[in-house]
């Protein structure tokens, strides 16, 4: 049918243009010629990404949607500038499957400044490759709007060109956050609260993106973290601060409620977190299972694992389980006091809880080994 209309079309226009001249521009005639240009662009496009940028045809496709071009002046250029610069073509695959448009790029223009930036400040071209790669639309953001004033701010608190390539190299993120409304004002509201600027620079190189939360979250939970008790010039500060900064409120009251419901006061509870602050993002499935064993298999009240609460973050099956399994044999046969405290055990490397243990007990306890290894069940 489709074959019958353009046919159709075609006798018609090229009847009337002996009298009208000006129909033989019929939109129809222009759009079909357009839809054939296009596609053969877009074949174009297609053939090249994966030719010469190692796309695979699913992601050519893809990328074909958002650019395409006819010749391979532009891409050429592009990828040239990639590959003098110590991109690999794993590289290159990887950046161009993110942001195809970087093909049509103006290396002189849009790319090369933004290089030359970072290497003033000492980074490489394989930091570079490496840093571009993993965070594409870094390349993409503007050197004198966003780069640039990231950089300042940042080369501000951590000072060196050093700590500057250590944190951007862990979280590039860092020179995309919105500086003026959440970073600065996050860095405000610790020095407010006396943080010293050297544990202000440690969460910037470790743990930026604890300073990209919503200022007034943020302000909240400083404000908790020291009515908790945290002392703001301890490293437990910033700790608690960072914990509490990756989860919502209603992650953190589901928590709350979980140590509850296993026994758990309020006091146990925000005195375990000053205690140890990762405990809280410990999920609630372990919470639970670690809090069965030890309750119910190793006869510990609540309130001991509460005094206790990094032994809830091991293993079960790796660590808790095998150690506490040679505890209870040695108990069974009065080797070791039933009342022994299990935080240090558990804490112990494996080096110093095997010597301790299990090489020390051999002799009297042959089974000893295989207890640990798993091949005996658990006792008691």
């Amino acid at each position: 049918m489709f074959r019958y209309l353009c046919r159709k079309i075609l006798h018609v226009s090229t009847k009337d243009s002996r009298t009208h001249p000006y129909f033989v521009e019929n939109p129809c005639l222009k759009s079909i010629s357009h839809i054939s240009n296009t596609t053969n662009q877009q074949s174009f496009t297609v053939s090249y990404l994966i030719n010469s940028c190692g796309l695979s045809e699913a992601a050519a496709l893809s990328a074909a949607t958002k650019v395409q071009f006819n010749t391979t002046e532009k891409p050429d250029s592009a990828l040239a500038f990639f590959q003098n610069h110590g991109f690999t073509k794993s590289h290159i695959t990887h950046l161009i499957t993110k942001y195809p448009l970087f093909l049509l790029a103006n290396p002189d223009k849009t790319l090369k400044p933004k290089f030359e930036f970072f290497y003033s400040f000492g980074f490489t071209g394989m930091d570079l490759a490496k840093l571009f790669t993993s965070d594409p639309a870094l390349l993409h953001r503007s050197l004198n709007n966003q780069i640039i004033p990231s950089f300042n701010f940042i080369k501000s608190i951590l000072h060196t060109n050093d700590n500057i390539i250590f944190a951007v190299r862990r979280a590039p993120h860092i020179l995309q956050c919105n500086l003026e409304k959440v970073m600065a004002p996050n860095v405000a509201v610790l020095q407010n609260y006396g943080v010293p600027n050297s544990m202000i620079s440690k969460l910037i190189s470790s743990h930026s993106r604890t300073l990209n939360l919503n200022n007034s979250r943020f302000s909240e939970i400083v404000a908790m973290v020291k009515k908790t008790g945290f002392n703001p010039v301890k490293a437990h500060f910033i700790v608690a601060v960072r914990v509490m900064s990756g989860m919502s409120k209603l992650n953190w009251e589901g928590k709350v409620g979980v140590l509850r419901s296993l026994g758990w006061s309020e006091d146990e509870i925000f005195s375990s977190f000053k205690m140890y602050p990762v405990y809280m993002v410990i999920s609630e499935q372990k919470i639970r299972r670690g809090m069965d064993f030890f309750v119910n298999k190793m006869n510990c009240k609540p309130s001991v694992i509460s005094r206790n609460p990094n032994i809830l973050s091991y293993s079960l099956e790796k660590r808790v389980v095998p150690r506490c399994s040679v505890l209870q044999v040695l108990m069974s046969k009065g080797l070791i006091k039933k009342d022994l405290c299990l935080s240090p055990v558990l804490t112990a490397s494996e080096k110093k809880f095997l010597e301790k243990f299990v090489i020390k007990n051999q002799e009297r306890v042959p089974e000893i080994l295989s207890v640990y290894k798993g091949k005996m069940e658990l006792l008691g």
